[in-house]
């Protein structure tokens, strides 16, 4: 898998597949119709720990869409796991828990910025943290960030699963959601003009 594929892709932040994996709603991820990327320390935080809630879930439902998920390695990952490999010094290991904060959005953000997708569908990253919009608002390419709950939304409008939205309502009361909000980031616009994200049905 390469940039130069053009391969539509969705890219999941902790967060939304947490929440997607308490709603019983992770196989609806395949109804975009496009390759999913799991970067590493995604992965290592939503299940590096088996002991996080649905950590298991996330492990098991991984292990079986295969091929159908992108192992995505980046450099915040990297960089992340030869530092915890290794004795440290005070220093390293203040560097390592702050290098720790906010890692899965950075990486997240690091594959798409090395992906560079040529048009707003080339590219959906779905978030839950609002740090994940502030560090896509200057990106310098196409990519639409969406919700848990605009994901829900849209997969019970096309068919994919009509009970999506329902079913994610139903763990709102033991995970916050975000409201249904998607965001076309327009490259021509420029960042310090381009508009917060807006709820509404994405289309």
């Amino acid at each position: 898998m390469s940039p130069g594929s053009r391969e539509p892709i969705v890219v999941a932040d902790a967060g939304p597949l947490i929440r997607l994996a308490a709603a019983g709603l992770l196989d609806s991820l395949r109804g975009l119709n496009r390759r999913i990327v799991l970067v590493d320390r995604v992965a290592d935080e939503v299940y590096g720990d088996p002991g996080k809630p649905y950590a298991d879930v996330v492990a098991d439902w991984v292990r079986s869409m295969g091929p159908a998920i992108f192992h995505a390695v980046t450099v915040t990952g990297a960089g992340i796991a030869a530092l915890r490999g290794r004795p440290r010094t005070p220093e390293e290991d203040a560097a390592l828990k702050a290098a720790l904060r906010n890692s899965g959005e950075l990486a997240v953000r690091e594959f798409v910025d090395r992906w560079r997708p040529e048009e707003t569908t080339g590219a959906i990253v779905l978030y839950e943290d609002r740090k994940v919009v502030s560090l896509f608002m200057e990106s310098e390419y196409p990519v639409t960030l969406m919700t848990t709950r605009a994901f829900a939304r849209l997969v019970g409008e096309w068919g994919v699963n009509v009970d999506a939205v329902a079913a994610l309502e139903a763990v709102a009361d033991r995970y916050d959601l975000k409201p249904a909000v998607v965001s076309e980031i327009d490259p021509d616009v420029p960042p310090d003009l381009r508009p917060n994200p807006t709820g509404g049905s994405p289309s």
